[in-house]
């Protein structure tokens, strides 16, 4: 019994300690839009980057319905369930990548943050 409670308490425990470091929605909507967006491969190769110059903005409300479901379904389909962390998924990816099956568990907040703070998160397929 107290092993099965030990983990979810080690969970939060984590979070905790990993809230400091965590940006607030505030620095999130100071990202410097200068800052360009890379595309890179799964082995971490920069392939392309989108500078101010080449984005066109576009408001959500003119983006087809379509187009922001498939982004969902492939990307995070439990979205709408979650506050960001999707913890049921990075639990299975966790237990799939030690089991040899390479997954990745973040949710779309998660890789815009990622994306908005490389220097600070990083890459590296990490829990924290």
């Amino acid at each position: 019994l107290w092993a099965l409670a030990a983990v979810p308490a080690a969970l939060v425990v984590y979070t905790l300690l990993l809230w400091p470091f965590t940006p607030a929605i505030s620095d999130i909507r100071k990202a410097k839009t200068e800052q360009p967006a890379q595309l890179v491969s799964a082995d971490g190769r920069l392939l392309a980057e989108y500078r101010w110059v080449n984005r066109e903005w576009v408001a959500l409300e003119d983006i087809a319905p379509s187009v922001v479901d498939a982004l969902i379904a492939t990307e995070d389909h439990r979205f709408y369930d979650h506050f960001g962390l999707d913890w049921r998924r990075t639990a299975s990816a966790l237990i799939r990548t030690l089991g040899g099956d390479k997954q990745g568990g973040s949710t779309i907040t998660q890789q815009l943050a990622r994306n908005l703070y490389p220097e600070d998160i990083g890459r590296a397929p990490t829990l924290t």
